[in-house]
């Protein structure tokens, strides 16, 4: 597919400079600039969600806990080991 892009004088010397230097061409080099930068903004936002994750996770334990009030998980750990055992 073709499409038409307004682009400052400089920034195509620039780009032309560069894809010359890499022995590409400029629609190559268009490209791969592309598709590097997509790749790194789908990382970000994939990181971004993860960190929501997270602090949402956080939040449901800070809950659970002042629920729980004073429980004591290594007492519970240990009553639950020596039913087993």
């Amino acid at each position: 597919m073709r499409i038409n892009a307004v682009l400052t004088d400089d920034l195509i010397k620039e780009i032309d400079a560069v894809a010359r230097e890499q022995k590409k061409s400029r629609s190559k080099f268009i490209r791969e600039a592309s598709e590097r930068y997509l790749a790194e903004y789908k990382r970000e936002k994939e990181e971004e969600m993860r960190l929501k994750k997270f602090a949402n996770a956080a939040r449901i334990q800070d809950k659970l806990r002042k629920k729980g009030k004073a429980w004591d998980g290594v007492a519970e750990i240990r009553k639950w080991r020596e039913k087993v055992g």
